[in-house]
């Protein structure tokens, strides 16, 4: 992937997928396998189809968010429940100060200005 956008972050904790290839699974597939996340013997399931999985509910989180997004515009979140656990402009650095919370599952989100335009592409 060429910018920070559609980047996607493979790390001990597992892989974050940016919004922008949400729906392109074969270019989330192909970038997993390149971060090592993948490999042909533990990626049969993905050919089954969608696997579902029981989502935890995000309502506090998706709360917090609205009530200070202007606080954090531009900064990367860490969050479980209405608890901010790290912020930053460098994503590295909030998942590496969530992880050291012991919070097994937090949430992750960049907080964009509520005035941002959206992107279109070149």
């Amino acid at each position: 992937m060429d910018d920070g956008n559609t980047q996607i972050i493979v790390n001990e904790d597992g892989a974050f997928i940016p919004r922008a290839l949400f729906g392109r699974e074969e270019i989330i597939i192909n970038e997993l396998r390149e971060g090592g996340v993948l490999s042909p013997s533990n990626d049969k399931s993905l050919k089954k189809g969608p696997v579902k999985i029981d989502m935890p509910d995000r309502t506090a989180e998706f709360r917090w968010i609205t009530e200070h997004r202007k606080e954090y515009a531009g900064q990367w979140v860490a969050l479980h429940g209405d608890r901010l656990l790290s912020h930053s402009p460098d994503a590295r650095e909030v998942f590496a100060a969530a992880r050291q919370t012991g919070i097994e599952a937090p949430f992750f989100a960049h907080l964009e200005p509520e005035d941002a335009l959206p992107f279109g592409g070149w």
